[in-house]
């Protein structure tokens, strides 16, 4: 009698679990059905990065556990890491303001730890992004090869995505000290997949991103081709359509080759033709972060040359500005 209530519990068991995944996969797919409808778009014509970054890093492993039930959520995977990495990309750039600072006041150890930490946020930037543009691989195919054919506006933008992801990681594993291994020719393919996308639709973007390729990778430009310029034109048309992406990789070309001429007009201009483009809404979080990174490349100017960061409403204008008076406090009254 034992042996049999031992095989009846075990049935039991069996067939409770068993009928929990239908239930498991009917839930998996209204809630990745709802986010991809309604929480993504949400999401992207929200102004508060913050709560995008708290949705993204808290919602991702839920979200993606359903592809142990269900068809995996491939092209939400691709928006979701992209986000969470530029949300670390933001702890990084906290980490070497403190560098700066530290190498400033001559604090040596203290210079130390932030480039540590630094690093360490730049290498789990590099890993989400890389796994979201492996998740483009999955959702699509891989960049460099045939274009895909896009049945939707939103495949088209999961692909626009799925590329920064691309760049994004190659970058920052870079200024990690190559921790994750991003592969290298990630970079030339990205480059080739932009041009399956229409320039004028998104913003400028795809040129954009071919320009910086070429540019930090000299000798794959066509003949015929000047990448600055293309560059220029990518920066003009997004702001025409209230977009800021390509003003930020752009940034960060003239950033990595030392241009600081270039990149002060370049955030001058940025601040001149926010200030007065039409915005976006439908993608208000993209133009965020936008100005949450070209921000911070302003703090990296100012707190080199001057120990701290750019004053507040003073984004576009420079410590060195003939016309600018530099904003003093005494730290007695504070004591």
């Amino acid at each position: 009698m034992k042996r049999k209530y031992i095989l009846l519990l075990l049935l039991a068991s069996s067939l409770l679990l068993n009928a929990c995944t239908p239930v498991y996969k009917t839930t998996g797919d209204i809630l990745l059905s709802y986010t991809e409808n309604q929480g993504v778009p949400y999401m992207l014509a929200s102004n508060d990065v913050g709560m995008g970054c708290s949705m993204a890093e808290a919602f991702t492993p839920f979200l993606l556990s359903f592809s142990r039930v269900t068809t995996p959520p491939d092209q939400l995977a691709i928006l979701f890491y992209l986000v969470a990495g530029s949300c670390t990309e933001f702890q990084a750039h906290e980490q070497e303001l403190r560098y700066l600072r530290a190498i400033y006041a001559k604090n040596s150890i203290e210079a130390q730890d932030a480039r540590i930490a630094q690093q360490r946020f730049l290498q789990l930037a590099a890993r989400r992004q890389l796994t979201g543009y492996y998740a483009l691989l999955s959702a699509m195919s891989e960049p460099g090869g045939k274009c895909p054919e896009f049945s939707a506006d939103n495949d088209e933008f999961y692909w626009l995505v799925g590329l920064l992801d691309g760049i994004q990681a190659t970058i920052n594993d870079i200024a990690s000290g190559g921790q994750v291994e991003v592969p290298m020719d990630i970079a030339a393919k990205v480059g080739r997949g932009a041009g399956c996308l229409d320039n004028e639709r998104w913003w400028g973007v795809p040129a954009a991103i071919q320009a910086a390729i070429w540019i930090t990778i000299p000798g794959n430009e066509p003949v015929d081709i000047d990448p600055r310029l293309v560059l220029q034109q990518s920066i003009q048309m997004g702001a025409e359509q209230g977009m800021a992406v390509s003003h930020v990789l752009a940034a960060k070309i003239y950033l990595g080759q030392g241009k600081t001429a270039e990149l002060k007009q370049l955030i001058r201009n940025y601040v001149e033709q926010s200030s007065s483009a039409i915005k976006n809404q439908k993608f208000a979080v993209l133009n965020q972060v936008a100005k949450i990174q070209i921000q911070a490349i302003s703090d990296r100017l100012w707190t080199e040359a001057t120990g701290r960061r750019t004053p507040l409403g003073r984004l576009g204008t420079f410590w060195d500005d003939t016309d600018t008076t530099v904003e003093t406090i005494d730290i007695d009254g504070f004591l």
